[in-house]
C-alpha cells in the first residue's frame, strides 16, 4: 500500500487568512491643494546589512525629488553590530536630507514605530536596505496620494537576473512571495502591500495606530505589513497599486537554499497561526491530534526524501508543506491559551496584556 495516498496534507481543516471587502464606510480622500509644500518621509529598517545598506542608499542618492518636495531619508538601525553607521555616515546625499536612529529592542516592527515617530513627512516611504530603486521612485510613489486617488499605495518589487532565474525553479517558484514578490498582486484592488516598497499617508495612522510588534523579521517572521495592509482596509482608507513603479530586491542568495527555505516555512506557519487566532477570530479543534500527525507527517516526508534523494535535489514540496504546517499548530497551541488581541478584524488592539509568547529561533 502507498503510503503518500493515505497521508493528508496537515493543512487540510485549518481554512487560511483571507482579505475581505471592508464593511467600514471609506475615508475620504482628499488631494493636496495646489501650490502646497509636500514633505515626504522614507524610512529604511536595517539590521546587520552593511554591504546591502550601501548600493541601496546610492541608489536612493541618484534619485529624483521633484521640485518644491522637501524629502527625508531616516535609518532606522535595530542593534547592528557590523559597520552599518560607518556605511551612513559616509553616504553622499545631495538629494535629500539623512540622519540615523537605534532602535535597541528587536524587531522590524519596533524599527518601524520607531520611524514613523521620529519622522514629520505627510507621505511615508518604506523601503528595505537591499533594494535598488528607479529615478522616479519617489513621485511615483507618491504621486496618486497627492491627487487625491490613495491613502497609500502598494508598489511592485522584481530581482535581479540572476535571484530571479534561482526563483523560477522549485520548489522556490510556488513562493516568491516569501521573498517579497508583489506578482500575485491585483494592480487594481491589492489586498495588501509589501514593506520592500509602499508607501501612505500619515494621516491613516490617526486610526491604525502602526505595526503589530509580535509579527515581522525578528518575532515571528512575516506579515508585520499584511496585518497593517488589513487595518487600513478594514478602516476605509484606500489602497491603490502602483506595481509599475518597481524596486529590485537583491535578497541574501543564502535564502534561496535548503535550510533558507525551511526557515522561511516555518516563519510563516507561526505567522499565519498568530492572524488566524487574532485577527480571523477562527478556532480549531483536536489540535493535540492534528500535531501529532504534522509530527508524524514530517518525519515521513524527511525519510522519503532521503531515501529518494538526487545528487541535484534541493529541498521537496512536501517537507517544506510540513514545516510550515508543523510551526503553524505549535504556534497556534501556544496563541489560543492567549485572549485575542483585536476585536475581530479591528483597528486597535485590546487591553495591553502582560502575557508575552517565548522568544522565537
Amino acid at each position: 500500500m502507498d503510503g503518500r495516498g493515505n497521508l493528508e496534507s496537515c493543512a487540510r481543516g485549518r481554512p487560511s487568512s483571507r482579505w475581505r471587502q471592508p464593511d467600514a464606510h471609506a475615508v475620504k480622500v482628499v488631494a493636496r491643494p495646489v501650490g502646497s509644500i509636500m514633505t515626504v518621509s522614507i524610512i529604511i529598517c536595517t539590521r546587520n546589512r552593511a554591504d546591502s545598506l550601501k548600493p541601496t542608499l546610492e541608489s536612493i542618492g541618484n534619485s529624483i525629488v521633484p521640485p518644491e518636495w522637501n524629502a527625508e531619508l531616516l535609518i532606522v538601525d535595530n542593534g547592528s553590530t557590523d559597520h552599518t553607521r560607518d556605511v551612513v555616515d559616509a553616504a553622499q546625499l545631495n538629494n535629500l536630507s539623512l540622519r540615523y536612529v537605534k532602535e535597541p529592542k528587536t524587531g522590524q516592527a519596533y524599527a518601524r514605530d520607531t520611524g514613523l515617530k521620529e519622522t514629520s513627512g505627510q507621505i511615508i516611504l518604506f523601503t528595505d536596505d537591499d533594494v535598488r530603486i528607479p529615478l522616479d521612485w519617489i513621485e511615483g510613489m507618491c504621486r496618486p496620494i497627492l491627487d487625491g486617488e490613495a491613502d497609500a499605495v502598494a508598489g511592485g518589487v522584481a530581482f535581479p537576473p540572476d535571484l530571479a532565474s534561482a526563483l523560477a525553479q522549485p520548489p522556490f517558484f510556488s513562493r516568491r512571495g516569501w521573498f517579497a514578490s508583489t506578482e500575485e498582486l491585483d494592480p487594481n484592488l491589492p489586498t495588501r502591500m509589501v514593506g520592500a516598497n509602499m508607501s501612505f499617508h500619515r494621516r491613516v495612522l490617526d486610526r491604525v495606530p502602526g505595526f503589530d510588534l509580535e509579527l515581522g523579521p525578528g518575532a515571528l517572521g512575516f506579515h508585520d505589513e499584511t496585518l497593517f495592509s488589513w487595518q487600513l482596509h478594514e478602516a476605509g482608507y484606500n489602497i491603490v497599486g502602483a506595481l509599475n513603479v518597481v524596486v529590485e530586491h537583491h535578497f541574501d542568495r543564502n535564502r534561496v537554499s535548503r535550510q533558507g527555505i525551511l526557515d522561511l516555512a516555518r516563519k510563516f506557519g507561526r505567522s499565519d497561526a498568530f492572524t488566524f487566532h487574532h485577527w480571523e477570530h477562527q478556532k480549531l479543534r483536536r489540535v493535540l491530534p492534528k500535531l501529532a500527525r504534522c509530527h508524524f507527517y514530517r518525519v515521513w516526508t524527511r525519510c522519503s526524501e532521503w531515501l529518494g534523494k538526487s545528487a541535484d535535489s534541493l529541498v521537496t514540496e512536501q517537507v517544506i508543506r510540513a514545516e510550515q504546517d508543523l510551526a503553524f499548530y505549535r504556534e497556534y497551541i501556544v496563541q489560543r491559551q492567549r485572549p485575542r488581541k483585536y476585536p475581530l478584524r479591528s483597528l486597535a488592539p485590546q487591553a495591553a496584556h502582560p502575557w508575552r509568547c517565548f522568544p522565537r529561533k
